[in-house]
């Protein structure tokens, strides 16, 4: 095994003004990746950057040359017989992300970096690995686009079958639609780790899809009642968030059957049959949303609250039932398949991980 600091030189980055970047085509980089462009570059090509500040121990490939700037590293070989393409999968591999030496700043101590040690292989092997490695992480990034793209693709049909909803025509308060009712604001304390019931936070509906995992623990011995439990299928509202994200929406699938509403998660009752799916998709409309942003108030710092009166006279379009269900049925089959695609990257990123954890334990056959 060879100590990481034998084979590289973790170097200062050099800070350079936002208002000193000119826009041209070299990457300006930081601890996060890509933060500008400038005409020129303190690096050659290729370039790996290490984050030093803030993301620490982030490793980011740039394809040419680049200017890291002083919140991170960018690195230097020591020797002549390293692939570079093997050092950044080998530095990817170190974690460096837990490697944090103060609590208030982030910042990860290159000394800690060069005491690690690596198998270091001959580099026709290092070139091996690292083509094993990429073609593995090629992969894994098509699905992501994938994945990306079936995200975004209910919301443009939905605006190919109805339009943007600030053009409708035809619309009706919201409260013809649906009423709103939430839980009780409980949460225990330490002790109630192991308590067999758990309140959702806000957290699990910001996103627009549901988050069973962002609940907290109830009391001990508190029973919710059942109206106050979610349920499969269930539209869910935050009532209470910053200005951007109040009323954010998300429909229920994979929920416990121990998640309890909190006072400030509302659940939709239909005053007549509905399409939940339909319905999630036109409150997620940028258009819905700055509806519901400018009914928002609230003096207490960035956290707003939007108030059910306002809500039910908010005017929404008025879609039959029979178009809700044909959007629905579009939607699910989309799901599946991302569902499917979501499934197939989880494997992907184990496979992955494993290829990277033996090819530097030199276990790579």
């Amino acid at each position: 095994m060879t100590a990481v600091g034998d084979i590289l030189e973790l170097s200062y980055g050099k800070a350079l003004k936002e208002s000193d970047r000119d826009g041209g085509d070299v990457p300006v980089v930081g601890s996060g990746g890509i933060v500008g462009g400038h005409s020129a570059g303190i690096t050659d090509s290729p370039t790996i950057v290490v984050g030093r500040k803030g993301s620490i121990g982030s490793v980011t490939w740039i394809n040419g040359p680049a200017w890291p700037i002083d919140t991170a590293y960018f690195v230097r070989p020591k020797r002549d017989d390293l692939d570079w393409r093997w050092a950044y999968w080998m530095l990817r591999s170190l974690r460096m992300e837990t490697m944090n030496k103060s609590a208030a700043v982030p910042g990860l101590n290159r000394d800690d970096v060069y005491r690690l040690t690596v198998d270091v292989p001959p580099r026709s092997e290092q070139r091996r690995i690292a083509s094993i490695l990429d073609h593995a992480d090629a992969l894994r990034t098509k699905r992501c686009q994938v994945l990306t793209y079936l995200d975004t693709l209910p919301q443009s049909i939905f605006y190919n079958m109805f339009g943007d909803p600030d053009a409708s025509t035809e619309n009706v308060p919201f409260g013809d639609v649906a009423t709103l009712a939430g839980g009780r604001n409980l949460v225990g304390d330490d002790s109630a780790a192991d308590s067999e019931y758990r309140v959702l936070k806000i957290s699990a509906v910001t996103t627009g899809r549901f988050k069973p995992g962002e609940s907290k623990p109830l009391p001990p011995g508190y029973v919710p009642p059942m109206d106050h439990l979610v349920r499969e299928g269930d539209l869910l509202m935050s009532r209470a968030n910053t200005t951007e994200l109040v009323g954010a929406v998300a429909f229920v699938t994979g929920a416990p059957p121990n998640l309890a509403l909190p006072d400030k998660v509302w659940r939709f009752s239909w005053k007549s049959e509905a399409e939940p799916t339909f319905w999630h998709a036109l409150l997620s409309t940028p258009a819905i949303r700055r509806r519901i942003s400018r009914l928002a108030s609230g003096t207490g710092g960035s956290m707003k609250n939007v108030a059910k009166a306002k809500l039910e006279v908010m005017p929404v379009p008025h879609v039959k039932l029979e178009r809700q269900r044909e959007f629905a049925d579009r939607s699910a089959q989309i799901e599946v398949e991302r569902v499917r695609l979501q499934r197939a990257l989880t494997a992907d990123l184990e496979l992955f991980r494993s290829l990277q954890s033996r090819a530097f334990r030199g276990e790579l056959g």
